[in-house]
């Protein structure tokens, strides 16, 4: 399954290596306040490919951080969590020997 895995990047960056030389030609990309950036079109291309990654990441960030941050306290209240009770804080409802599922009276 790698060697197919390879095999696919090989090709695909192959491809995408004789796109860049053939678009090797000037192109003009018209910007804001009458700014023209004159560059080949490949080199356009990446740069609007590289935005768009740039923009993602701006995007998932947030939602990112708050996960981080939710796991890190969940981590320490699982860490809490762990540490033995000492024996003298057993609340007095807490027989030794009496099941939890037990529905009935107190005995």
């Amino acid at each position: 399954m790698k060697l197919i895995a390879w095999i696919f990047r090989i090709v695909l960056f192959a491809l995408l290596f004789v796109l860049a030389l053939r678009n090797t030609e000037d192109a003009s990309l018209q910007l804001f306040l009458g700014a023209v950036w004159h560059a080949p079109l490949i080199l356009i291309l990446l740069a609007a490919f590289g935005l768009g990654i740039v923009a993602a990441l701006a995007a998932v960030a947030p939602a990112l951080m708050r996960q981080r941050m939710e796991a890190t306290r969940l981590r320490r209240a699982l860490a809490q969590a762990r540490v033995p009770m000492p024996a003298d804080t057993v609340p007095p409802e807490a027989k030794p020997g009496v099941p939890y599922n037990v529905v009935g009276p107190k005995v």
